[in-house]
């Protein structure tokens, strides 16, 4: 198995205009597991005012607000309708392959919003391609004055104008006062966003933390690009897993706040990664290989995409759904060559455990 596991920081700036906001990804040369594995990753950061204008991308992903707020429009090739949906810190939601959006930061502070998903294999994999429709970069540079007053019923002049007045605007840019930005819908936003910080968690241990976790079951639409998410919250000293992904499917994840350690073990037991990681680092877990993730002292928070609509793990630490809770003692006392009294208090210690285990001092 030739992977070279790491963690990344974004490496590559797409776009950046100072006092407005860009756009960093994680390069395929300098993070090559991303290619080889097709998934990427994507960091949008806008200032009050910043907008990222409309684009469509070769993938599906899942955007995660890591701070800020701001106002999203979708609109789906299907439909060709226009959802407007007002996002916030710690809401997930998901963009299917081909639809249209556009990003605008109606807040006061810093927007950030992390993308991660599959990459398309057609043309640069491990990175996501995006397609705009206006701008310098825009599509619309690419055909003659005359094709475009024919497709838009213009005269010559106004088809030069048109395409003459996008040769000066950059990708993301900052909002005229007097443009007035459409207002988010609340059916909209039930249909397509759900909000992980608020989430009921799935796991929460006194003094250890919580994961809440995005799947099928909460926004359907998962279910047609076979993604879901996950966000673990850990406090001081806490540790997630070991747990491992129990089919074929891929763990991306990024370090939101906070920092601690990633130790991944692979085939035969061999310790693949044991890393540091801090905000803004991204980190692969292969397929199959257990994972632990501990917090340092000021804890650490971070979002996870799995290439699998179903949020299903194989948990290898204490709890009722620990594999070493459900095997039989005979099996333990055998596998583990212990003694039927150490079989025993083993069990019962897994039994009162949680995939979330606190600082043992606590």
């Amino acid at each position: 198995m030739d992977l070279i596991l790491s963690s990344k920081k974004a490496d590559k700036t797409i776009v950046e205009v100072e006092g407005v906001g860009g756009y960093y990804t994680w390069s395929s040369s300098q993070f090559p597991v991303l290619s080889q594995k097709k998934i990427a990753g994507g960091l949008l950061v806008l200032q009050p005012r910043g907008f990222a204008l409309p684009h469509y991308a070769d993938s599906s992903k899942i955007g995660y607000v890591c701070e800020g707020e701001c106002i999203a429009g979708l609109i789906s090739p299907e439909d060709s309708k226009e959802e407007v949906i007002k996002i916030q810190k710690g809401d997930a939601l998901p963009i299917t392959v081909g639809t249209v959006s556009w990003w605008y930061n109606a807040g006061d502070t810093k927007l950030k919003i992390i993308f991660l998903g599959e990459s398309s294999e057609d043309y640069t994999p491990g990175e996501f391609c995006y397609f705009f429709l206006t701008s310098a970069a825009g599509i619309l540079n690419g055909f003659s004055n005359e094709l475009i007053a024919k497709t838009f019923h213009m005269t010559q002049t106004e088809s030069e104008k048109l395409v003459k007045d996008q040769s000066g605007l950059n990708i993301i840019i900052k909002v005229n006062e007097g443009i007035q930005i459409p207002n988010g819908s609340s059916s909209a936003k039930r249909k397509f966003v759900y909000n992980l910080d608020g989430a009921k968690p799935c796991v929460e241990v006194k003094n250890g933390g919580h994961l809440s976790s995005l799947s099928i079951k909460n926004i359907p639409l998962l279910g047609e690009i076979g993604l879901s998410a996950n966000r673990v919250v850990l406090e001081c000293g806490a540790v997630l897993g070991p747990i491992y992904t129990p089919d074929s499917f891929i763990h991306l994840s990024y370090i939101t706040k906070g920092s601690g350690r990633v130790v991944i073990v692979g085939l035969f037991g061999k310790v693949v990664l044991d890393t540091k990681v801090e905000e803004g680092d991204l980190f692969y877990v292969p397929k199959f290989f257990p994972f632990v993730v501990e917090a340092d002292e000021g804890g650490i928070e971070f979002f996870s995409m799995k290439t699998s609509s179903k949020e299903v793990y194989g948990e290898l630490s204490g709890g009722k759904k620990s594999v070493w809770e459900a095997a039989s003692p005979s099996i333990l006392e055998a596998s583990l060559n212990m003694t039927p009294d150490l079989t025993k208090s083993f069990k019962s210690k897994i039994a009162k455990g949680a995939v979330i285990a606190p600082p043992s001092n606590v």
